[in-house]
């Protein structure tokens, strides 16, 4: 690893604090450097507020030393007025001599803007340094902008011989019941706390009701959804609505703003994203029970990216990054 890929490797850890509490935002770390030492260091920490380079320049102690410094920062700063003032300008103000840029901004507000402004100002720019890792972090910000609808994730949990859901009686209803151990539910919360929304078919709101919330977790609620198909004008229902199309559903996040959302089930929800090659990640959890007969849980036939035992509980991962 080269110097300048460790500095922006630091960047990466900085921003990566700010998950769950800058979006719309991307998470953003700075880091400055002079004469071979970190002299400041910041991060993005809240929607609304200083963003990662002035927060890096705040914490300066010595101003003289600027001039002489390269600022490490992991995606292009910003080169227009938003909630704050544009960061390119707060960096040629400062007057560091060098900056080095994990990846290029996609949004079309700036998306190589910041970089011009900074080469005008005579400040050496070295771009796409660990750019692979720069957008993995931020791949809900990247998949928003470049393909103009949210990160989609799917999660469910699974009985160690593939059960997800109990047989159901006529009316399809069924006693309450728990796939997963508390530390497993607690992790689906805090996983919820970290996205912008949340969303289950009409069926499985029907049948059991989910909150939808983080209740087993310190962290702010997403934005919960319910996925309508060939339904309309359902009374009852406590939150917003989606339509029965993947595509138009997407649609209607992207408008909203909405950069990343969980699709909680049930099975024919996640078969229709699944089936429509609409996601980016699957997460899912298997318990221990065998139950032997219910509801199967999806056919997803991809390799897996990870997966970690909690309890003799499993944590699968498949990731498709940009």
């Amino acid at each position: 690893m080269t110097v300048d890929e460790s500095y922006m490797a630091r960047c990466l850890e900085l921003a990566s604090l700010g998950l769950g509490q800058v979006q719309p935002n991307p998470m953003v770390g700075a880091v400055l450097v002079a004469d071979g030492k970190i002299i400041g260091e910041g991060w993005h920490r809240k929607y609304g507020e200083p963003h990662a380079e002035v927060n890096a320049f705040n914490s300066v102690e010595d101003k003289q030393l600027l001039s002489s410094a390269t600022l490490y920062v992991n995606l292009e700063p910003c080169s227009h007025y938003g909630k704050t003032p544009p960061c390119a300008d707060t960096v040629i103000a400062h007057n560091v001599r060098r900056i080095v840029i994990g990846s290029i901004d996609p949004n079309e507000k700036v998306n190589g803007q910041g970089i011009a402004k900074l080469c005008q100002a005579g400040i050496e720019v070295v771009t796409q340094v660990l750019d692979k890792e720069c957008r993995k972090l931020n791949r809900r910000f990247f998949t928003y902008y470049q393909k103009k609808r949210p990160y989609i994730i799917l999660k469910w949990a699974q009985t160690a011989d593939g059960f997800m859901d109990v047989e159901r009686d006529e009316h399809g209803f069924a006693p309450p019941y728990w796939i997963t151990n508390q530390e497993l539910r607690t992790l689906s919360h805090k996983w919820r706390s970290e996205e912008d929304a949340i969303a289950v078919g009409f069926n499985t709101w029907q049948h059991d009701h989910p909150q939808l919330n983080t209740r087993f977790f310190p962290g702010k609620n997403p934005q919960a959804f319910v996925i309508m198909r060939n339904r309309k004008n359902v009374c009852g229902i406590p939150f917003e609505q989606l339509p029965e199309s993947g595509e138009e559903a997407c649609k209607v996040l992207y408008d909203k703003k909405i950069q990343s959302i969980i699709i909680e089930g049930g099975r024919r929800t996640l078969d229709y994203f699944i089936q429509h090659d609409l996601w980016d990640e699957a997460r899912i959890l298997t318990g221990d029970q065998v139950w032997g007969k219910g509801t199967l849980a999806p056919e997803f036939h991809h390799a897996l990216d990870e997966e970690r035992m909690i309890m003799n509980h499993s944590v699968a991962y498949v990731r498709r990054y940009l």
